[in-house]
């Protein structure tokens, strides 16, 4: 019996044309060949067809694997994930030298004991001798309230509050009550805000 495929093809194929359509009436040898080769054929399509394509499972209903229209295997081709932006925190601190005045400030450092030792060194540098921390703050705004005659002598309140408004709020009438029920002031406003850490 002659092949049934006429049109031209290529020799893997050719082979298993020949043999798949041999005769039934061919001696058993003849039929453990053709079963041989017949398998042959179909591994060896597979390993082609295997080796051939990337592995690319994920496509759309329809597409063929290994065209442009898939995407890669998680496993061959899922880059190390990315770290996505956050944002972080920041801290604030006041410290004061009561013998001069001087008041050091700072806004924005990563922890609550930079932000102290910035704010030492602040009034430091403006010549306070005995500065000290009087107020540390995360994420939130400060104030610094004084009467505003301090003729006789006179003591800083500071607080800290979600925003500047309600620390102030907070201080002035502490102020007030520190100071002799005088009337007091706002000498100093700010917030620390969250940095983006990429």
């Amino acid at each position: 019996m002659a092949p049934i495929f006429q049109h031209r093809i290529g020799p893997v194929w050719r082979i298993a044309a020949l043999y798949v359509f041999m005769p039934d009436g061919a001696p058993p040898r003849g039929r453990m060949m053709r079963t041989k080769v017949f398998a042959a054929f179909v591994v060896s399509a597979i390993a082609c067809f295997a080796a051939g394509a990337p592995a690319q499972t994920a496509c759309p209903y329809g597409a063929i694997p290994g065209s442009a229209l898939c995407l890669p295997d998680e496993v061959d081709a899922a880059p190390e994930a990315q770290r996505q932006p956050r944002w972080k925190l920041t801290w604030g601190a006041l410290a004061e030298d009561p013998a001069t005045g001087y008041v050091g400030t700072t806004t924005g450092q990563p922890s609550k004991r930079a932000a102290r030792r910035a704010a030492l060194a602040q009034c430091k540098a403006m010549g306070g001798q005995q500065c000290r921390p009087v107020l540390e703050y995360e994420h939130q705004c400060a104030v610094a309230a004084e009467p505003i005659d301090t003729s006789s002598g006179s003591s800083a309140v500071y607080r800290a509050g979600a925003t500047i408004e309600a620390a102030t709020l907070a201080a002035l009438p502490l102020c007030s009550e520190h100071n002799g029920g005088r009337d007091c002031q706002i000498n100093y406003s700010n917030c620390t805000a969250p940095v983006l850490v990429r």
